[in-house]
């Protein structure tokens, strides 16, 4: 009976230590391409953008000149990321700096897009910028890079686990 009771006391570490050591966990499967925790500078954005961004994960994106077709999927695809996040979605915020020129219907196909004709915050987010849309987290650091024509529900993705995993923004 005594030995019963130990491997019944046993049994969840050793399931533990089978499934880590033998099964191998798998993990850090993201979609985009995480970048190293390094400070983002704040964008130099007027008052009412600059306080929409307050305590917000930003999804930072760049255009110089009218919005081309590479230009219009990215932010098609970040717009339904967004509104898949459903109540989450108060929580991220997307960004189009650089010196974009919108048609007025793709400004009323983005109506919560914060358009800034402001510069990259650094030459190495600008950098980026030029291949990719980055996430920077409401502490104010660079998080992940998606490519400029993401796929849509692995974008959401990245965003629901790191979302469901942050406490901040």
């Amino acid at each position: 009976m005594i030995l019963l009771v130990a491997l019944v006391c046993a049994a969840p570490f050793l399931a533990a230590w089978i499934a880590y050591y033998v099964i191998k966990p798998q993990g850090g499967e993201s979609y985009g391409q995480l970048l190293k925790t390094a400070p983002v500078p704040a964008l130099q954005l007027s008052g009412d953008a600059a306080e929409r961004l307050r305590k917000r994960w930003i999804i930072l994106m760049r255009a110089d000149g009218p919005c081309t077709a590479e230009c219009e999927q990215l932010l098609y695809a970040t717009r339904q990321a967004h509104t898949m996040l459903g109540k989450e979605r108060s929580r991220v915020q997307r960004v189009l700096i650089g010196a974009p020129e919108l048609t007025e219907e793709q400004a009323r196909a983005h109506p919560d897009l914060i358009v800034g004709r402001v510069p990259a915050p650094s030459p190495e987010i600008d950098q980026l910028l030029r291949e990719r849309a980055v996430l920077i987290d409401p502490l104010g650091n660079q998080v992940i890079a998606w490519p400029l024509d993401p796929d849509i529900k692995k974008l959401n993705g990245d965003l629901m686990r790191l979302l469901r995993a942050s406490r901040i923004g």
